[in-house]
């Protein structure tokens, strides 16, 4: 695999946002005045990874990330 700036910064947003609780998460991703939009998909990911099955129901990731965002009304 290539090296890929924007790729390494996102990473670096998710693994900076792996210690946020599931709250502080859903307050990035409705934040759209304040966090960028790299910062807020960042968040969105871990919202997506601390949903119950019976929300992404088991769907590959970009649908399972449509039913989690319906699921918190984001």
């Amino acid at each position: 695999m290539f090296y890929n700036e924007r790729r390494a910064q996102f990473h670096h947003l998710v693994y900076v946002t792996y210690e946020l609780s599931e709250s502080q998460l859903l307050a990035v991703v409705r934040a759209k005045d304040a966090f960028s939009v790299r910062y807020r998909a960042a968040a969105l990911r871990h919202l997506h990874r601390l949903a119950p099955l019976d929300v992404t129901q088991g769907r590959p990731f970009a649908e399972a990330r449509r039913l989690v965002r319906r699921h918190h009304d984001v």
